[in-house]
């Protein structure tokens, strides 16, 4: 199915819209909204570390335990998040989680000022935001296609996705700067103007959403509709074959997070100023990906794209245990076109999966749908951690590195392979 080929929900081809959505005003608004706020959010993923270590003295274990607390909410809430985000419009869901972010971070600095923060203070923190981005990321999938034509998925997820690889390299170092020059605690109040801005912007959008049909006006219990989303994902096959391969990826290349800043720092001697070179630049790939979705799905299909994407994602990384420990150019190019190809791939990945499940699902199982994805492909990424780490103590960094590239590759072929996604 090509880009141009999406049916709506009725079945009927959709009419070509004139214009892209540049000349979309609403979704202009939508999109400088996420823009803003992904930028500040990166800026709080490096300063609550920071204010930890710096402020706090914490060692690895309460680091730990507040890394956790930032991810463990994607566990708890999401299935419920789905839920919610079928019930009521989602528009409104969005103001009020950007609103409840921006009001829970101002306790950092708050705390810090009054001399009351400590590291169990900054973990409900990280809990409490971290719950509202659960509900923030699935309702935001389920709002694009009530603002979006179906034809114009693509192009809208494509320019969110490029909107998120800009954030992942420049807000790291927006985030290092302004931590130097506020302090941390300081800097995370970037993030929560960040968050009103998008606030603001998402509450200046005039495009009506149609609220949530509830037929005979009978509503089932949580349970159950949680149930209908994970049948409706799992009944599926094409979202099913789509949601396995997107989590043995998750799993492995969340090993590949573990081990290689230990392969860069120890084997290749990189320093820690060499490896966040080489891993930011995968968000430029990721850049790439995102201005190439659009006119590959329109040339090779979705399905077809989707898995191409995959494809170069997974066999990408068999560049990286290839470097030798030198400290060689040779070595540094390698590592940078390995992590570039990756992103590059991911990013063409996640946008046609995304267009995909929002063009396929029915409008009133979206939300679910998503938050049905979002939780069983994460689910697995602290098991990838741990694997890591078993798995570097056991036969070294780049030897791990090595294994986990070729069951990634072997994966993608699978997926490639796969008729169903290819025809898709």
């Amino acid at each position: 199915m090509s880009s141009s080929e999406l049916l709506d929900r009725s079945g009927q081809q959709a009419p070509e819209p004139p214009r892209g959505l540049w000349h979309h005003r609403d979704f202009r608004r939508l999109w400088a909204g996420q823009t803003v706020s992904l930028l500040g959010s990166r800026v709080t993923e490096l300063a609550l570390p920071v204010t930890a270590i710096v402020l706090l003295d914490a060692g690895p274990a309460q680091l730990g335990l507040l890394n956790s607390a930032q991810y463990l909410p994607v566990l708890c809430v999401t299935l419920f998040a789905g839920v919610l985000a079928d019930r009521v419009r989602r528009r409104p869901l969005l103001i009020a989680a950007n609103l409840g972010r921006a009001s829970i971070l101002t306790a950092v600095p708050l705390l810090a000022w009054l001399g009351g923060l400590g590291v169990w203070a900054l973990c409900a923190v990280a809990f409490a935001t971290g719950v509202l981005t659960a509900l923030f990321d699935v309702a935001y999938q389920a709002y694009v296609p009530s603002l979006v034509a179906k034809e114009r998925l693509v192009e809208g997820n494509s320019k969110l996705q490029a909107s998120r690889s800009v954030a992942e390299t420049a807000g790291q170092g927006l985030g290092g700067t302004l931590i130097q020059v506020l302090t941390a605690p300081v800097a995370i109040l970037v993030d929560c103007a960040g968050y009103l801005f998008s606030a603001v912007m998402l509450l200046r959008i005039r495009t009506p959403e149609t609220p949530p049909a509830r037929p005979d006006g009978v509503r089932p219990s949580i349970r159950k509709e949680i149930a209908a989303g994970l049948r409706m994902t799992l009944h599926s096959r094409l979202l099913r074959v789509i949601m396995l391969h997107a989590s043995w990826y998750n799993l492995l290349w969340d090993i590949v997070l573990v081990v290689f800043p230990l392969y860069g720092i120890r084997e290749l001697h990189l320093g820690p100023a060499g490896l966040g070179v080489i891993i930011a630049v995968g968000s430029l790939g990721a850049f790439g990906g995102a201005l190439s979705a659009g006119p590959l799905g329109a040339r090779l299909g979705v399905g077809r794209t989707m898995v191409l994407g995959m494809l170069v994602a997974s066999a990408a990384t068999l560049l990286l245990p290839l470097a030798p420990g030198s400290g060689s150019t040779s070595g540094h190019l390698l590592l940078g076109v390995g992590y570039v190809l990756n992103g590059f791939g991911i990013s063409v990945f996640n946008i046609h999966s995304i267009t995909l499940r929002q063009a396929t699902v029915p409008a009133e199982l979206i939300g679910r749908v998503s938050a049905t994805f979002r939780f069983l492909t994460w689910a697995v990424i602290p098991l990838g951690g741990l694997l890591g780490g078993l798995l570097a103590a056991a036969v070294g960094p780049r030897a791990a590195l090595a294994v986990t590239a070729g069951g990634l590759t072997a994966g993608a072929l699978v997926f490639l392979c796969s008729r169903t996604a290819v025809r898709s």
